[in-house]
């Protein structure tokens, strides 16, 4: 479970993401906060991930970014739709419930209301802070190289400022 972001800007990092990995992150996102919504009994979930480093990382000691964290969850979720991505009526649903109660008044004492940092982890390595961004963008950038399908995300054939060479 990742929250991949190459920037402070959540437009820009949902631009980044390549078709199948922006679609699954609408989908992991939306998870973390259910989870984290579970914790402060706001909704009847399984809470079982806020163990997960990304999910605790969100749920920040019981005041979690969840304004933030569903900010990028809409970014993701327009590029995705603008791609020409399908959603289903039900998961349009839950995502306008979802809103719901992100955005209620009564709720919004139990989240913070400030940025969600940056925090990288793969595997055992976690970093906090700016550095996380690059991470990000390199990590997904070894994936594409990997990857038997080209990215369909906007990246172009050549090399990155790390001299990453991508065979889309």
């Amino acid at each position: 479970m990742q929250i991949f972001r190459i920037s402070s800007d959540h437009k820009k990092s949902a631009r980044f993401l390549d078709n199948r990995r922006l679609s699954k992150q609408v989908l992991e996102l939306y998870q973390i906060i259910r989870v984290c919504l579970a914790k402060l009994n706001l909704v009847d979930v399984n809470s079982n991930y806020i163990k997960h480093p990304i999910v605790a990382h969100v749920y920040n000691n019981g005041e979690p970014y969840i304004i933030d964290t569903f900010k990028i969850l809409e970014c993701m979720n327009e590029e995705h739709i603008r791609r020409g991505g399908k959603r289903s009526v039900e998961f349009k649903n839950d995502i306008a419930r979802l809103r719901e109660i992100v955005y209620k008044k009564e709720y919004q004492k139990y989240f913070s209301h400030e940025k969600l940092p940056p925090f990288y982890v793969f595997g055992d390595y976690k970093v906090h802070g700016e550095d996380a961004f690059e991470l990000y963008q390199t990590l997904l950038f070894n994936k594409w190289k990997k990857d038997k399908i080209p990215p369909r995300c906007g990246i172009k054939k050549g090399t990155d400022k790390y001299d990453t060479t991508l065979s889309n």
